[in-house]
């Protein structure tokens, strides 16, 4: 009688919740460290708002390709776990760290590339002059977000996300106060301005560097899961890590460039069109990043039935999952749409005339934003749900197509052919993440996925 209860709970709202929840607060913690600073930094000058959001999309689309084959480490975790195999556990994250030490390095060969970029970016130069340290900052620690998401998948791909989220949340609150100390210069601190927010950001991130060591060489992962004695590379395993998580990190990496791509083409309107997305953008994030938790765990239990070869289940788990962050996303929509002010007015007083513009451009694209943050929700769960199935290379081609072929050309051609405004690019925006969840729905819907053994030699 126990069994068959056991079973028909499998996959249900309360399995995916207890392991969603902790990694939603984690993310959630995170996009609050960031809106947190944004509005700082908002708050120091408008110029400094106009370049922190291109300058870290930059660094943030730089490293997202090894972010993105790092994070498959989950994948791995997950299916071993459902089978059974601890020694393999440890094993698959040690090649997730070694994947985020090179790529720390290569990071820093892409810094002058990055500098290139906002050099010819068309923004203004007082935006430029504030953008360039942010980003040579960011970049220069950027391996350390790489190497903590490594890390995190021994706890998260096992479903202890209780520790991931504690950790998150240490990492992110040390961000916020170092933040607010360094941009104004509290006490003994001196006033850094935007350098001040990235080497507070920094500061964070080698935090939950330590911790994590600390938690994965306890006497307990020692003594189970060998984690200090299976430390080496091991040359299968890490060539299916990147077989595998190279194209989920070549997608991802594709996404965030054509949104970076977005985000760059608008800058070269003004400095206040930027402005004025970029409030959008965080408020976005404020809503979106939850969903990265959701759609974690959801990549973690469709992962750990695969190992336990039950895709039934995966698939359960799966629409749980979308109805879920649909259910999120329209709650947010609706208050969007009938109180934008209460989100747009966190940003300033409108007391200048600069910000009273500002403000007033972003007002109208909250109605866009719903419809945005709806499709966007649900196109993450079941691109997540793929990833776990190791569905990678498919999900890489259909994703990067859509970006590049359609929604940045259509977004510069709106922008600086047609004859369009913000509105306009930001409704395009819109249509493209339809088109994603609807293209990865189907792609879900076929059960292509379940042929696929990424455990397989």
């Amino acid at each position: 009688m126990v069994h068959a209860v056991l079973n028909k709970n499998e996959g249900g709202y309360g399995e995916l919740l207890s392991v969603a929840y902790p990694l939603i607060l984690s993310t959630a913690s995170h996009t609050i460290m960031q809106f947190i600073n944004r509005v700082f930094l908002a708050h120091y000058s408008p110029a400094a708002l106009a370049a922190c959001v291109p300058a870290g999309i930059l660094s943030f689309t730089l490293l997202c390709f090894f972010l993105g084959t790092a994070t498959y480490t989950n994948a791995f975790v997950s299916q071993y776990y459902g089978r059974g195999k601890q020694a393999s556990v440890s094993v698959a994250v040690w090649q997730g760290v070694w994947v985020a030490l090179a790529s720390g390095l290569l990071l820093l060969l892409l810094g002058p590339l990055g500098l290139y970029i906002i050099d010819h970016s068309g923004h203004e130069a007082a935006v430029r002059a504030l953008e360039r340290p942010y980003f040579t900052i960011l970049n220069s620690f950027a391996g350390f977000p790489v190497l903590n998401t490594a890390l995190a998948a021994f706890f998260i791909g096992r479903g202890k996300t209780k520790v991931a989220m504690r950790v998150t949340i240490a990492g992110n609150a040390l961000c916020v106060l170092l933040s607010w100390v360094l941009i104004f210069g509290v006490g003994p601190f001196p006033e850094l301005g935007i350098r001040g927010a990235g080497f507070a950001s920094a500061a964070g991130q080698m935090l939950i560097t330590a911790i994590y060591l600390r938690l994965i060489f306890s006497a307990y992962n020692r003594r189970r899961y060998r984690t200090s004695r299976l430390v080496g590379v091991h040359k299968a395993m890490f060539a299916r890590l990147i077989k595998y998580g190279a194209p989920s990190g070549a997608g991802f990496f594709l996404d965030v460039a054509s949104f970076g791509a977005f985000i760059f083409i608008i800058g070269g309107i003004d400095k206040v069109s930027l402005a004025a997305s970029n409030i959008i953008v965080s408020i976005n994030m404020l809503v979106f990043m939850p969903v990265i938790g959701l759609g974690l765990a959801t990549l973690t239990l469709a992962g750990k039935y695969i190992g336990m070869k039950k895709p039934d289940v995966s698939m359960r788990v799966t629409y749980n999952a979308a109805r879920l962050a649909g259910i999120y996303a329209l709650v947010f929509g609706l208050l969007f749409i009938a109180a934008p002010g209460f989100f747009i007015n966190i940003f300033g007083s409108g007391h200048t005339a600069e910000y009273a513009e500002i403000l007033a451009l972003s007002r109208p694209l909250m109605k866009i934003l719903a419809v945005f943050i709806f499709f966007d929700t649900v196109s993450i769960v079941f691109s997540d749900a793929l990833r776990g199935a190791g569905d990678t290379r498919f999900q890489m081609i259909g994703a990067s197509a859509a970006a590049w072929l359609l929604f940045v050309p259509g977004a510069w051609y709106i922008l600086h052919r047609a004859g369009g405004d913000l509105e306009h690019a930001w409704a395009w925006g819109s249509f493209h993440v339809f088109l994603l969840s609807l293209f990865f729905l189907l792609r879900f819907r076929s059960g292509l996925w379940r042929r696929i053994d990424i455990l397989k030699n």
